[in-house]
């Protein structure tokens, strides 16, 4: 999770694109540190803080 001002960062923008990870180099790997993921269930995993949403298109 990264947080500026004090919010949770839930999107990322680069020249206009919307940004779908963020990695960093970690003991000679590539490493996830965030990812763009809306629904509490989008990681494969049901997390409970995140709000359920029924706007997500794989529920039709």
């Amino acid at each position: 999770m990264i947080i500026k001002n004090g919010k949770e960062v839930t999107s990322i923008y680069d020249r206009g694109k919307q940004v779908t990870a963020v990695y960093r180099y970690v003991a000679g790997a590539w490493r996830a540190v965030w990812e763009a993921i809306r629904s509490c269930f989008g990681a494969g995993y049901w997390s409970d803080e995140k709000p359920w949403s029924d706007e997500e298109p794989w529920k039709d």
